[in-house]
């Protein structure tokens, strides 16, 4: 961007913030119940259909659009502030095994034959690359973090683009946008707004896909499946505790794979344990539209927790969820076969949003301040891609994304298991 047109937008923004005046705690408030009237039950309606009724009451609210010029304003500044992403310096030597594996535990990244992915929008990827708030309604699920396949893999390090840099016969990663029943989501059954209560139909889903899809040789291709679920049950619990508990999101969990190992051959499990959802009490200031969106429909109640007592229950939640998957991993339940594994990646366990000067840096999410923007699924990306080369109990639980991609040594080639760990 010129110096001219970077002063020019730097005048403008003045303008707006002499012009509008930051919205007071009522008036966010008055526009988070005027919006949550407009938005149907989550039993009723399905999440993409309430969150369309939600963005449209947002931009029907009286004082959406001096919001809205600020939030574009604000995001504007962030871009021209900022350089060019640069091409990303992939350093790792990708070899296949000389011959096809026939256990999990040998199994190097570039053996990988088909990826897979279950969960929710983030895995979807909602809003990835939208500009506002009617782009959360897309799902580009060709930038999603776990099974994205574009735009190439020098330019977006999302999972399967890290592998297609050695094997590139790598089939399942989406392509373009699209819901779950389109063309480009392939191997991505993950849906918008789902809980975990809806891991094992799209586990049945999943297998289906698999031995349908004319591309993968059910028996013979080595399966790396990712999944990721567990925010919305933590922003729904506050709705009903019983329902969204430890013990049932475990119980759906475990169930979904069950279902997995007992019908997929050859096949490397990553669950990823859940993020820390009590962020978006901070993340909801990132703009007056993402207060209301929050407090609205996506997660009112870790973004606008009613005491500290409830705060720490949340806290205390989230914890409960991540011990009860480690122990239910941890118990060698899915060790049972030579040519199947479950492991636990934690990257996201303690990971902070990327900061400027201590302030957040939104260019990391979309237009919500809650769903991941494409910078934020590429961190994600290559925060996986570095635990899965980690040994089970060494694994980091933050992200880095100005960090390095970790690789594969001479002493540990292989996705990292509980048995080759050792």
């Amino acid at each position: 961007m010129s110096t001219v047109l970077s002063l020019l937008l730097l005048v403008g923004i003045s303008a707006v913030d002499s012009s509008f005046s930051q919205p007071s705690k009522a008036e966010i408030h008055s526009a988070i119940e005027y919006v949550s009237s407009r938005v149907s039950d989550r039993s009723t309606t399905d999440w993409s259909s309430r969150l369309l009724q939600a963005v449209t009451a947002v931009q029907s609210h009286p004082v959406y659009h001096r919001w809205a010029v600020q939030d574009q304003m604000v995001r504007a500044s962030r871009r021209s502030s900022r350089q060019s992403t640069p091409k990303l310096d992939f350093p790792c030597d990708l070899q296949r095994s000389t011959e096809p594996p026939t256990s999990v535990h040998r199994l190097r990244p570039a053996d990988i034959d088909v990826v897979a992915a279950m969960g929710d929008s983030l895995t979807a990827g909602s809003g990835a690359r939208a500009t506002g708030i009617v782009g959360l309604l897309i799902e580009y699920r060709g930038y999603a973090w776990s099974i994205g396949g574009e735009p190439t893999p020098e330019e977006h390090s999302t999972l399967p683009n890290i592998i297609r840099h050695k094997q590139t016969n790598l089939y399942g990663y989406s392509t373009g946008n699209g819901n779950v029943i389109s063309s480009v989501a392939r191997l991505n059954v993950a849906e918008p707004g789902k809980l975990a209560s809806d891991m094992p139909s799209q586990a049945e889903s999943l297998v289906r896909k698999l031995k349908s899809d004319s591309k993968v040789d059910f028996n013979n291709d080595w399966k790396l499946i990712t999944i990721f679920v567990g925010g919305n049950d933590i922003c729904d619990y506050c709705k009903d505790k019983e329902i969204f508990s430890p013990e049932n999101y475990i119980r759906h969990i475990r169930n979904a794979l069950d279902y997995l190992h007992d019908n997929v051959p050859r096949a490397f499990v990553n669950v990823v344990e859940v993020l820390d959802v009590t962020l978006v009490k901070e993340l909801k200031d990132g703009s007056p539209t993402c207060s209301v969106l929050l407090g609205s429909m996506l997660c009112k109640c870790p973004a606008f927790p009613e005491s500290e007592e409830q705060e720490q229950e949340i806290a205390n939640l989230q914890k409960d969820y991540q011990r009860l998957l480690n122990e239910l991993i941890d118990s060698r339940r899915y060790d049972t076969r030579d040519d199947f594994t479950v492991v636990n990646q934690p990257f996201l366990r303690d990971s902070q949003p990327p900061r400027i000067n201590g302030e957040i840096d939104f260019d990391f999410f979309a237009p919500d301040c809650f769903h991941f923007g494409v910078r934020g699924h590429s961190a994600a990306g290559k925060g996986l891609w570095n635990n899965m080369l980690e040994p089970v109990g060494q694994k980091t639980t933050n992200w880095d994304p100005a960090g390095s991609f970790s690789c594969p040594t001479q002493e540990r080639p292989y996705l990292m298991t509980s048995k080759n760990s050792v």
